[in-house]
Parts: structure tokens; sequence; C-alpha cells
């Protein structure tokens, strides 16, 4: 029971890495609570959730907007009554084309979920893991956002953007006691990946990881979810 008692909350968590990541949290022990745009599906892992964690709930959210993020995250710290660990999980990925056929509002769609969501979300969390005097924020990254890798444009931008979030906020949180990791999961079987790659819950050891007390020296790392146990000595 790495995380007895220990609030995990996760974006994006109603399926795919988020709901593989939640399940895995909640037989460590921990009180999960997920936000997703999609009720069915919450409402369906929620209810797979309060099997290993009664109290384990979920909400609506779009993290790319400012009063739905502060409106989540008040409601999971009023049901569970502290925040220990922030996943910023949810995520979207562009067909991949040359730049010269990608469409701004496509770009910005990227921008604005994978590296607005993660700012937004952080912001909200952060206050209250600075009362509490600790935390862990875990980003989920991409090899994409640390490689070249062609026709990936927006969603690289976001993915890079992500891995400089993580590292600055690692920094100027430390002194909070608040430790700041990204995490590149690898090719997922997802929806994002048209359920192709490894099974989701292939990658959630190293989240469980970070998200407990075992990891409490380590921040401000840019870690795979390949041989991580190596990465984190």
């Amino acid at each position: 029971m790495k995380l007895k008692d220990k609030v995990v909350i996760i974006t994006g968590g109603s399926r795919g890495i988020g709901q593989a990541v939640a399940m895995h949290c909640a037989r460590e022990g921990a009180r999960v609570g997920i936000c997703s745009r999609t009720a069915a599906e919450m409402d369906a892992t929620v209810a797979q959730l309060r099997q290993q964690s009664p109290d384990a709930a979920g909400w609506s959210c779009d993290v790319a907007e400012e009063d739905q993020v502060a409106e989540f995250v008040r409601k999971a710290q009023s049901h569970f009554g502290h925040i220990d660990v922030l996943i910023n999980n949810a995520g979207v990925m562009t067909r991949p084309v040359p730049i010269t056929e990608l469409e701004a509002r496509k770009f910005d769609y990227a921008i604005s979920v994978n590296l607005r969501g993660t700012f937004l979300m952080s912001k909200a969390v952060v206050p209250i893991m600075q009362k509490q005097r600790g935390g862990s924020i875990i980003n989920v990254s991409s090899m994409v956002g640390r490689g070249a890798y062609a026709n990936f444009v927006g969603y690289a931008a976001s993915k890079w953007g992500v891995e400089g979030i993580t590292v600055t906020l690692a920094s100027e949180l430390s002194s909070d006691r608040i430790r700041v990791n990204s995490v590149e999961p690898g090719y997922v079987a997802t929806k994002m990946t048209g359920f192709h790659g490894c099974k989701p819950e292939s990658v959630t050891d190293v989240f469980v990881y970070l998200a407990s007390d075992e990891s409490k020296s380590v921040t401000g790392k840019m870690i795979s979810s390949s041989g991580w146990k190596s990465q984190v000595r």
C-alpha cells in the first residue's frame, strides 16, 4: 500500500493511461479523484475505482478552461480534504501533417489542452500543496516532446512546453517541498495511438513511484517508463 491515504487527482482519468494509473493508485491505497470531458466514461471508471477506494470521485472538466479547472480543484479539495498528488495526464494529438498543412486552430487546440491545461491545473493545485508543505506533480510528456519528429509541430510544441514547465516548477517549488517530474510513457495503446502499442497497465509503476514517498528526493526529472528505475538513482 505505497499510497495509503494519499489523495491523487488525475486529469483525463476516464480512459487510457489516466484510467490505468488511477486504478493502480487505488490498489495502492490512494484516494482517487479524476476529471474528464466524457461523462459516461468517467462514471464507469469511478464505479471501478470505488471497488478499491470507496470515496473515489469524478468531475467533468475541460482543462483548457480556467474556471472549470478552478471548480474541479475546489470540489476535489472539498471532497477529500487535501491534495497530495496531481497527475497532468489529459492530452490531445492532431493528425500528423507538414507545417504548411496544419491549421492554426488545430495547433491552438494542442497547445490549449496539453500545455495550457498543465499550466492551469498546476497553478490551481500549487497553493494547496504550499499550505501543506509538500506534494508531487507528475506531468505526462511524450517522446515527441524530447526529440525531433517530422509533421508533429503542434503536438511537439505542446509537449516540449510541458517539459519546460516541469523543470521550471521543480526549481521554483523545491523550497515548498513540492516535487515536479515528467513521464514519457512510450508508445501506448490508447485512442490517441489508434490502440497500437503496449498496454496502458504496463507503464503505471513509475507514476505510483513518483506519487509515493519513495521518490521524496526526486524532482526535476524527465523520466521514461522504460527502464525508469535506473533513471531515478
